[in-house]
């Protein structure tokens, strides 16, 4: 063994049996966990989302006849402007996200619009 490596085990020797001693003896203790995050590392919790909100919007503005509604688990339907829609369909940039019993919601711009059938009837 070269007398470097031997000096340096000696080096780590000792200082293996001063920590052994400094620890048995209560002087190195530790007031917090070495390897938890800094605060400024942790995750922040995630802002809770905005409230739901169903806007009703004349349909005079929208220009939409919702005639018919088809409420069904596997394939909700609405008839607009003589149109069939199914759910995820676009009309006049308006997407159709829930269909109930004569009424349909529809989706712009994350804003929710809801029509009940007839109202927008043309006189």
């Amino acid at each position: 063994m070269s007398p470097r490596r031997s000096a340096l085990l000696l080096a780590l020797a000792g200082l293996a049996w001063i920590t052994l001693g400094a620890a048995q003896s209560g002087m190195l203790t530790l007031k917090h966990n070495p390897f938890s995050r800094p605060e400024v590392l942790k995750p922040k919790p995630a802002p809770p989302p905005a409230p739901r909100q169903v806007v009703v919007v004349p349909p005079e503005q929208m220009k939409l006849n919702l005639t018919a509604t088809l409420v069904s688990e596997t394939a909700p339907m609405v008839m607009v402007d003589g149109e069939l829609l199914a759910i995820g369909d676009r009309i006049e940039g308006l997407k159709l996200i829930a269909v109930m019993e004569g009424k349909a919601v529809f989706l712009r711009h994350g804003k929710k619009y809801a029509f009940e059938i007839n109202d927008g009837q043309k006189k």
